[in-house]
């Protein structure tokens, strides 16, 4: 097993936790925690994607680390934002 293999293996058990998280109540849709485990499982996914020539799965995962990406940039702004309206 290469570390393209552990990457792609860690990352699909970083999403899969996320998920696990959220249906069992212990992550909400909301916590910064879920964003940032999905954006970065989705990252690594699409690198391991990309070393297989997997293009579904880069699609797929491109979406999946944008999106929450986007989530987890929001709170760190909103979080700045309310930071600097303290002051």
């Amino acid at each position: 097993m290469n570390n393209i293999e552990i990457l792609g293996i860690l990352s699909a058990l970083l999403t899969l936790s996320a998920f696990i998280m959220n249906q069992y109540g212990m992550l909400s849709n909301d916590d910064i925690r879920y964003d940032a485990m999905n954006m970065f499982s989705g990252i690594g996914l699409v690198i391991y994607a990309i070393s297989i020539n997997g293009v579904p799965f880069m699609l797929t995962n491109s979406v999946w680390a944008v999106v929450s990406g986007i989530d987890v940039v929001k709170y760190f702004l909103k979080k700045r934002r309310g930071v600097k309206s303290a002051a």
